[in-house]
């Protein structure tokens, strides 16, 4: 039986409780939170014990891993803290908001040797699964280009809901790290990290509301393939994300929800909807949970193999990169 413990009991811990409600030999045995009624609700629905001090948690030595789901500028921090207390840990997305932070817990996660992963689940979506195993199999001929896009609704309410977004030191950014950063995870997971960037980011509707951006636009290139980057929170809903994929052989449009190749929609799984997440999520973080846990006991089942680690790295680059070039008005070498 693995033992969970979990940082944070905000929204997102509602759906890795719901994740981990369903695994055979995973359950929580503690959690942490500095809002005491909410984290003691959360120990109480999940049976477990309720910490108001993360290093309390640490110290309990029943636990195995600790799943992170503070806000953005505690993730490093507390994965630091984690693997030096002798813990697995799954974080959730970004791994750092600095690159002077990814670059001190590249170093300890290669020292603890404990599992460490980072919460992309979107790559365990069924279209995406599907796509990633055509793409190996060189099913589309050589990339020709990408188009990313990403229009979502975030109004001021959003913003008041959680003090730390739309701070620039506490977020870490706006729509790139926040929304967009899981299309940019795609983008270096199906094909690879990118070599260079030029981009602009910019504040339009929130700009007396918010310190980071709600748009941006960029172009990246993987050797000379053009990664054509939009993302937007101000659009009137929140569509899925899509990327484009104009292949040498086919044209792919791939969503959370669908894969369509040359016009033509693929008949994959539909994909189950939970009432503990956004439409936006997916329903992947049981399967990327599950991978986590067969890495801890050894094991191995199909698509395990694409549970992120340290390759969460390659997104935060990209996002680094636009704000940079942004702030240079020249291409950025990632």
């Amino acid at each position: 039986m693995i033992r969970f413990g979990i940082i944070g009991c905000g929204a997102i811990s509602n759906t890795h409780a719901s994740a981990i409600a369903q695994l055979d030999g995973a359950m929580f045995g503690a959690c942490c939170d500095i809002n005491v009624t909410r984290g003691q609700a959360f120990a109480q629905k999940n049976n477990c014990r309720f910490y108001d001090d993360y290093h309390a948690l640490l110290a309990d030595k029943t636990l195995d891993a600790v799943i992170i789901a503070t806000p953005h500028y505690l993730h490093a921090t507390m994965s630091l803290a984690s693997l030096a207390a002798g813990k697995h840990v799954l974080c959730e997305k970004p791994m750092a908001t600095t690159k002077e932070d990814a670059a001190a817990l590249a170093i300890a996660v290669e020292k603890s040797k404990k599992v460490y992963a980072v919460c992309f689940q979107n790559r365990f979506n069924p279209p995406f699964i599907k796509l990633k195993k055509m793409i190996e199999q060189n099913k589309f001929g050589n990339l020709n280009g990408v188009k990313c896009e990403l229009t979502w609704h975030r109004d001021q309410a959003y913003y008041a809901a959680a003090d730390w977004k739309g701070s620039l030191v506490q977020e870490g950014g706006g729509v790139l790290i926040n929304q967009g950063i899981h299309t940019l995870d795609a983008i270096t997971w199906f094909i690879a990290p990118l070599d260079k960037i030029k981009g602009k980011i910019m504040t339009s509707l929130l700009e007396d509301v918010i310190e980071v951006e709600d748009a941006a636009m960029a172009t990246g290139l993987i050797g000379e393939i053009p990664i054509v980057i939009h993302a937007s929170n101000n659009f009137s809903s929140s569509p899925s994300p899509t990327i484009t994929f104009d292949f040498e052989k086919s044209s792919i449009v791939l969503s959370m929800e669908t894969l369509m190749i040359d016009g033509q929609v693929v008949d994959i799984q539909s994909i189950t909807q939970s009432a503990e997440h956004k439409a936006q999520w997916g329903d992947s973080h049981k399967r990327l949970i599950e991978a986590f846990c067969h890495r801890l006991n050894g094991q191995y089942a199909l698509n395990d193999e694409y549970l992120p680690g340290l390759d969460a790295r390659y997104a935060l680059a990209i996002i680094w990169g636009i704000y940079d070039s942004n702030q240079l008005n020249r291409w950025v070498t990632l």
